[in-house]
Parts: C-alpha cells; sequence; structure tokens
C-alpha cells in the first residue's frame, strides 16, 4: 500500500512541475513585453514633451484664425546706430540762480514758479536801510566831485602863471581823483541793485530796489517768500531757458571714434517712449567720466522741444552707416521670459509621420520576437516535461505495471495540460494583438490635419530696428532662406505654452 501511494506520487510529480514551468513562461513573455511597451510609452510621452518645449504644429484653420502670415529671413542694408543713454542738459549761460547784491528784506515777490520772463524783467524788491545809505553816498560824492573838479581847473590856472605853489595843484588834482572814484563806485553799487545813477537826485532815493532777470526764460524755482530775510550770497530764484537746450550722452571708448561732429542723434525720452525727437552732434568731450568711465558727446536739440526739460533722461540712437545684416520684421519678433524669439517653419510634419512608422515597425517587430520566444520556452516546457515523465517510468517498470498505467493517464493529462496552455498563449496574443490595434487608433487618433506647419522656436538676439526690420542674430543655426511667422506670433506663442503647460 505505501509503495502504490509512493509510485502515485511519483507518477504526479511531472504533471505539477509541466503547469508549473509553463505558468512561469507565460507570465515571463507576458510581463517583458508590457515591460518593454511601457518604455516606449514612456519614450514617446518624453518625446513630445520635449517637442512642445520648442516647436508646435498648427493647422490651417487655426493659422487663419489668428492671422497669421508668413515672411523669410532676408539680408538688408540697414542703418547702424549705437544706442547710449543720457540726459538733457541746458548750458550754463541759459541758466540762472537770482541773487541779491546786497542784504535787504524781501518786499515783493512778483514772479511764480513757471511764469515767462524776459531779460531785466523785475522778480522781486527788497528793502533795506544800506539801500539808501547807498544812494545818499553816490550823491553826496558826486556833489563834491563837482566842486573838486572846479578847484583843480583854478589851480591849475594859477600854476600855469607861477601865481601858486605846485603843491596845491597836487592837492587839488589828488581830491578830484578821489572823488571821481568814490561817484564811480557808488555807481556801478546802485547799478547791481538796478538804480540808475544818472536819474538819481536827493528827491528820488528809496528805500527799496528792484532784483530783476538776468536772461529770458522761465522761472523754475523760487526759494523765499514776502518778509524772507536775504543775504548777498543766497539764490532767490532760479530761470531756465530752454531754447538752448541740449543732450549729453555718453559713450564707450570703442564706440568713441565712430561718433563725428554734425551726425544725427535720435532721442527718446526714458518716461515717454513713445514720442521721437533729433539733435545734431556740436562737441565731444575729450576727458572720462570719473564714475561711469564714458566719454559725453555733447548735441545740440533741433526742431521741436516741447516738453523737454532739464535733467530728463533720454535714450539715444546715432546713425554710424549701413551695413547688410541678417534681418526679419520687427512683428516676427516675441519677447517671452525676457529673451527673444521667432517662430521659423520646420519640415517637422513630415519627419514626425517618418518617426512614427519607424516605431509601428519596431513594434511590430517585438510582438514577433516575443511570440517566437513563447513558442521556444513553451517548447522546452514540452521536452521538460517528458523527461521528468519517462524517469519514474523507467525505474517502476520491472516491479510494477499499475504504476504504467498510471502513467500513461498522466500523460494523457500532460497533454490536456499542454493544450490549455497553448490556448493561454493563443489568448495571451490575441490581447497584445488587440493592445497594438489601439495603439495604432491612438496614432491615427493624433494624426496632424494635412495642411498643417510645424514652427520651431529659436531664440534670437535683438539688434538695431530701420523702418519696419529689425536686425537679429540666431543662437542657433537655421537654414538660408528660411521662411518665419511675421504675423500672429504672439498667439503661436501662448498656444505653445498653453499645449506644454497640458502634457505636464
Amino acid at each position: 500500500m505505501r509503495t502504490e501511494m509512493i509510485n502515485s506520487a511519483i507518477a504526479r510529480l511531472p504533471h505539477t512541475l509541466s503547469l508549473f514551468i509553463i505558468a512561469v513562461l507565460v507570465a515571463a513573455c507576458g510581463g517583458g513585453a508590457a515591460a518593454e511597451e511601457e518604455g516606449h510609452g514612456g519614450h514617446d510621452e518624453h518625446g513630445a514633451e520635449g517637442e512642445a518645449k520648442t516647436s508646435v504644429t498648427i493647422a490651417p484653420v487655426q493659422f487663419t484664425s489668428i492671422e497669421g502670415k508668413l515672411g523669410m529671413v532676408e539680408q538688408k542694408d540697414l542703418s547702424t546706430a549705437l544706442k547710449a543713454t543720457g540726459f538733457l542738459k541746458v548750458p550754463p549761460q541759459n541758466m540762472a540762480d537770482i541773487t541779491a547784491s546786497m542784504g535787504g528784506t524781501v518786499r515783493e515777490v512778483l514772479v511764480q514758479e513757471g511764469d515767462a520772463v524776459r531779460k531785466g524783467q523785475p522778480l522781486v524788491t527788497i528793502a533795506d536801510a544800506a539801500i539808501i545809505d547807498l544812494q545818499r553816498d553816490y550823491i553826496d560824492a558826486k556833489a563834491r566831485l563837482v566842486y573838486a573838479k572846479a578847484e583843480l581847473d583854478r589851480q591849475q590856472e594859477l600854476s600855469d602863471a607861477n601865481v601858486s605853489a605846485r603843491k596845491t595843484l597836487q592837492q587839488a588834482t589828488a581830491e578830484h581823483a578821489s572823488l571821481q572814484a568814490t561817484v564811480q563806485g557808488n555807481a556801478q553799487l546802485l547799478r547791481m541793485i538796478n538804480i540808475d545813477p544818472e536819474s538819481l537826485t536827493g528827491e528820488s532815493v528809496r528805500a527799496t530796489a528792484a532784483i530783476v532777470s538776468p536772461i529770458d526764460g522761465t522761472v523754475a524755482h523760487i526759494a523765499v517768500n514776502v518778509g524772507s530775510r536775504v543775504t548777498g550770497d543766497a539764490a532767490l530764484m532760479r530761470v531756465v531757458n530752454n531754447g538752448k537746450l541740449h543732450v549729453d550722452v555718453f559713450l564707450y571708448e570703442q564706440d568713441i571714434a565712430k561718433v563725428k561732429v554734425g551726425q544725427t542723434i535720435d532721442l527718446t525720452l526714458t518716461n515717454l517712449p513713445g514720442k521721437t525727437y533729433t539733435a545734431k552732434v556740436f562737441a565731444i568731450g575729450s576727458a572720462f567720466e570719473s564714475e561711469t568711465k564714458t566719454i559725453p558727446v555733447h548735441a545740440e536739440i533741433t526742431g521741436e522741444r516741447e516738453g523737454l526739460i532739464d535733467g530728463m533722461g533720454v535714450t539715444a540712437r546715432i546713425d554710424v552707416g549701413q551695413a547688410k545684416v541678417t534681418a526679419v520684421l520687427t512683428d516676427a519678433i516675441v519677447n517671452y521670459g525676457g529673451m527673444d524669439y521667432v517662430f521659423i517653419r520646420t519640415d517637422g510634419e513630415e519627419a514626425h509621420a517618418h518617426a512614427e512608422e519607424a516605431e509601428h515597425k519596431h513594434a511590430e517587430g517585438e510582438a514577433h520576437d516575443h511570440a517566437a520566444e513563447n513558442k521556444e520556452s513553451h517548447a522546452k516546457g514540452e521536452e521538460h516535461s517528458h523527461d521528468h515523465g519517462a524517469e519514474p517510468a523507467h525505474k517502476e517498470e520491472a516491479e510494477h505495471a499499475h504504476a504504467k498505467g498510471e502513467e500513461h493517464d498522466h500523460a494523457a493529462e500532460n497533454k490536456e495540460a499542454h493544450a490549455k496552455g497553448d490556448e493561454h498563449e493563443h489568448d495571451h496574443a490575441e490581447e497584445k494583438a488587440d493592445a497594438h490595434g489601439e495603439g495604432e487608433e491612438g496614432h491615427e487618433d493624433h494624426a496632424p490635419v494635412p495642411g498643417s506647419m510645424t514652427f520651431k522656436r529659436v531664440q534670437v538676439k535683438r539688434g538695431t530696428t530701420d523702418g519696419a526690420y529689425t536686425a537679429v542674430t540666431f543662437m542657433e543655426p537655421i537654414e538660408d532662406g528660411s521662411e518665419v511667422v511675421v504675423g500672429g506670433a504672439f498667439y503661436i506663442m501662448a498656444m505653445m505654452n498653453t499645449s506644454s503647460g497640458h502634457q505636464h
């Protein structure tokens, strides 16, 4: 009885081992195929993500809806220019700080800030006792000068007749000269406070003096009010004449040789970039600015000056000639993330189709290889199962005929198990075929619309702008005669960024 149980267990051993081997082989083939398919899928997704970052494919309807237009990357003769910054400046002879020549108290302020004034127009009146003293001294010195002149003439006549001593003549001459100097000095002091000494008499002495504008211009700043006590060195107000306004722009030493006197400069205000002014170079500095190590270029504003004020910051463009450069229409350049880009049309659609076809063929080849591996593994499993089935049969053939009968039964069971394994393998192959078919349908769903265009985003360095064209330097090589988007580039950039965001 014990021997029969052992023989039965040995006979059943090949059947169990055969099923185990078949299960392992099927799992290995299916898992390998799934892993390989998953690997290919990840590669495609990564490729699509990388593509979305640099290029975008647009259908004809989309391109029309964004008013897209194509142009060419061209070689153009553009005016080359230097760009510099600077500020507006008034020459020192066109700016006046108004001061009182002598101290006093402000009696009247006759103007307001922003008023246009003429040369000699009174701005402020001041009052002080010293003004009265100066007028009195002038009148007194002038009266004594008249007497001194008469005495000098009399002594000269006496001296000529040898009637008086020469010493008396010399004293009369010295007195006359001293009084004459006093009168002239006081007259100049009176003129400094704008009192005419020629018309001054004892009856016209006054306690106030007027401070007048020395130039034509506009009152820019007033520092006093009625009642303020001023001294002779204090500025009361400032008058500026913008009629001679000029601009100082600063260039580095490597660019200064390109600028000549008489060249034209186009100016735009830093805070008002939409309006352009012109200036003409009249002088070039001969010394470096201590802080920036630049050289100033002085240019006079020509034409309209409205809105220009001393001290305004400007951006200058100095024409230095023409050169043939690579250029595109300015509308083709899109700024994104602080960098400039253009969209170049590529043959991306055709290349993408070839890549998909090659990938499809590669996937089919891998599927056939897996099928062949499954068959080979299954064949090895049958051979291994029969070997194990035959070994216990030979050992017990002489003693137990019943064991042989059981072995034949188990052989039939093995055949049935092998048939099930074939059926399982067939089902697995059908599942892989269905999955492959679904993948092909996915590719067909994402196929580009006929007539679609693919554009690659290319970074450029912006150069000078002349009219409608801007010089550019491409940061990567492009083909000669490439087409570039000149209308709708901004929308294409937005579409590309949106597409990239969805994929992430």
